[in-house]
């Protein structure tokens, strides 16, 4: 692969890793002359429906969030028998790498890290897309500090009903939600509970669960409490503690609901102010805390401590020293009991004349859930918060790019919050899209000026245009000019210089007519269907027009001429082994008869690794359409082995209960 063009336009410089079901290349475009990450499904699995589709919408989901925190979409179609996506290319390396190196980090950083982690996903949901796959080896942090959210393989739109596919469990048991675990509809929550595990890790260096397999893994997401923080590492700041825990709630309503509510309490973090715990942890603080490891202190910090921050969780191990007073002059203790009883028991005094009056309050305010209104009308939102029980005050006007002019686009308590009946529920409604100054940002990368319009919540497209005077990728012009006052969410049209402007045609005969389409469709050429009269199997591809090769205009059309011949439902196998053919070729020619391949490693010092050397059935039998011819590849022999019998595998793996992808789309190893 080294060496080669791909597609006729993305020349491979080198690999930068390796997945589950895909590689990793850095390579040069040709056509834009910059470097990009291109990501090439792996060919084993080029003809899996699973994968395929999973591929498809990393791109499809990725492409259209354009955001200074998430990595960028340039390119994606089909190719040399698989499927691939360009992207771009950060110099830097993976969250994971950098916390087996130096964690447990500290906590500027991992407040600095989640705070652009949550941006990108505050900017997913809100175009209703959920990442359901947030990880350290997601996350990639480049040489000049930047955060950046990567592959978006089983990102979903947030109405998708559940996560399974096929049975499957789509996520990684880590760091997935409970209702991950459990095969329930995912939110915008889950993605904040797998953030909340990744802030445990950077704050730690450990794991909250772990076990031998990924469903007792899973188990304990569901079933188990995370040891907090502090038991590991005894410098993390209380509220950096209480955003994680919150996160890491069971239920969703136990966590943040959205984006911007844990951004806000991380910006209290980076403030250095309280952040008020979830009314859940009091019961937990309950159950933790014992006669046996309670002092006066911890008592009068609770106390003191409860209505301006929440209840002070404490540890399982904080046990204090014994209450013992050695006696100098006989050298054996003396005992302080009976002061430590009086001083407890006034403190119990105390502390139970608070609770009676905590208790007499909380009976005699009646307490209500705070209804969402936020997307409502005006009148609907009043019409709901009354009926709730509720006093309703207008705060003010908002602008908004999300939300309709006169609809609401906050409220204050938020949903779900737990409030006394007859308070007030504070909203504020949208003005409609707010205007925004469009920056000006011609001269400048491709790459920079789409993360400088992002920032002022402006969408990007491109158009490419030939100019031999501009390094390739610098942008010539804009269309709103900078300087313009427009519409939050208005597209910004940037002229982008490129090195050419034309595409070679591909190779497209012995094609089923679909997949001719979509590769022609990849490479920005419209298909021109024409049926004719042949002797080839129907509905595949007998000629076209231009050859391949061909240098022509994006957009060009390019007839295809199709055999109207009856379908068949049998196909002689075509010669794979005899010819020399790679393993990716080998899949390649089989899927244009309509053939699957199961595939054989073969460890031979005698065949150069890779090669096609044998296949079953042999060429020139008839089979079924959709058969599995099996076909062996030539592998390196291991070292210190001799070679060994044939293993066989499969291009569609056994369903799983997790998708343990790692892959490092933009990063270098």
């Amino acid at each position: 692969m080294i060496g080669r063009v791909f597609d006729d336009r993305y020349e491979v410089v080198r690999k930068l890793g390796s997945g589950g079901f895909a590689d990793v290349y850095l390579a040069n475009d040709r056509l834009l002359g910059r470097q990009v990450a291109l990501k090439i499904l792996s060919s084993r699995y080029a003809h899996d429906e699973q994968f395929v589709e999973r591929f498809r919408r990393e791109a499809s989901s990725a492409a259209g969030l354009n955001h200074p925190n998430i990595v960028q979409i340039y390119d994606r179609g089909e190719a040399e028998g698989t499927y691939y996506i360009a992207m771009e290319y950060l110099e830097g390396r993976s969250l994971k790498e950098i916390i087996v190196k130096y964690a447990p980090l500290a906590p500027e950083l991992v407040v600095s890290v989640a705070v652009q982690i949550v941006e990108a996903l505050r900017f997913a949901h809100r175009r209703d897309v959920i990442h359901r796959d947030i990880k350290p080896q997601n996350i990639i942090i480049d040489n000049d500090g930047r955060v950046k959210v990567t592959d978006f393989g089983i990102a979903r739109a947030g109405s998708a009903s559940t996560m399974t596919e096929a049975g499957s469990i789509l996520g990684t048991a880590h760091y997935f939600s409970p209702e991950q675990a459990q095969g329930q509809p995912v939110e915008a929550a889950s993605d904040l509970y797998s953030l909340g595990i990744v802030m445990y890790e950077m704050s730690t260096g450990a794991l909250p669960f772990d076990g031998d397999n990924p469903v007792s893994i899973a188990m304990k997401h569901v079933h188990d409490r995370p040891a907090a923080p502090k038991t590991l590492n005894p410098s993390i700041p209380e509220n950096l503690e209480t955003v994680i825990m919150r996160a890491l709630g069971k239920r969703p309503v136990d966590r943040y609901l959205t984006a911007q509510a844990m951004l806000d309490d991380l910006r209290r973090v980076q403030e250095g102010q309280p952040v008020t715990a979830p009314a859940g942890f009091a019961e937990e603080a309950t159950r933790i805390l014992s006669p046996g490891s309670t002092t006066a202190a911890t008592m009068v910090s609770s106390a003191g401590t409860a209505g301006a921050q929440g209840t002070m969780i404490r540890r399982r191990d904080e046990n204090p020293a014994p209450i013992l007073d050695l006696d100098e002059r006989h050298g054996r203790p003396r005992a302080v009991w009976p002061w430590v009883l009086v001083i407890v028991l006034i403190l119990a005094l105390a502390g139970a004349a608070y609770v009676i009056l905590s208790n007499w309050n909380t009976a005699s305010a009646e307490m209500r859930t705070v209804p969402n209104v936020v997307g409502l009308t005006e009148a609907a939102a009043q019409k709901r918060i009354t009926d709730a029980e509720f006093v309703f005050e207008k705060k003010g006007v908002q602008p908004s790019a999300d939300v309709p002019e006169g609809s609401i686009v906050r409220q204050d308590p938020e949903q779900n919050t737990k409030l006394e009946k007859g308070k007030t529920i504070g909203y504020w409604v949208s003005s409609g899209e707010g205007k925004v100054e469009v920056p000006d940002v011609t001269n400048k990368d491709q790459t920079q000026a789409a993360a400088i319009l992002a920032k002022a919540g402006l969408e990007v497209a491109t158009k490419p245009e030939v100019n031999a005077d501009v390094a390739a990728g610098t942008v010539l012009r804009q269309n709103p000019e900078g300087g313009k006052k427009v519409d939050a969410g208005t597209t910004v049209t940037l002229i982008i210089a490129a090195a050419s402007n034309t595409v070679k045609v591909p190779y497209l005969i012995g094609m089923m007519k679909d997949n001719a389409v979509s590769s022609l469709n990849s490479m920005n050429l419209t298909a021109v269907i024409k049926e004719v009269d042949s002797d080839q199997p129907g509905g595949t591809v007998v000629d076209q027009n231009p050859k391949n090769g061909t240098e022509v205009e994006p957009g060009t059309k390019v007839t295809i001429s199709i055999s109207n011949a009856p379908v068949v439902t049998t196909v002689k196998v075509p010669a794979v082994a005899a010819l020399g053919l790679t393993e990716a070729e080998a899949l390649a020619r089989l899927a244009q008869y309509g053939l699957k391949a199961r595939i054989i490693d073969l460890e031979t010092p005698d065949v150069e690794p890779g090669l096609c050397i044998y296949q079953d059935p042999a060429a020139g039998e008839t089979v079924k359409v959709g058969s599995y011819v099996d076909i062996t590849i030539s592998r390196e022999p291991a070292s210190t082995t001799t070679t060994t019998a044939p293993t066989t595998t499969t291009t569609k793996p056994p369903t799983t209960t997790t998708s343990s992808s790692t892959t490092t789309t933009t990063a270098a190893p």
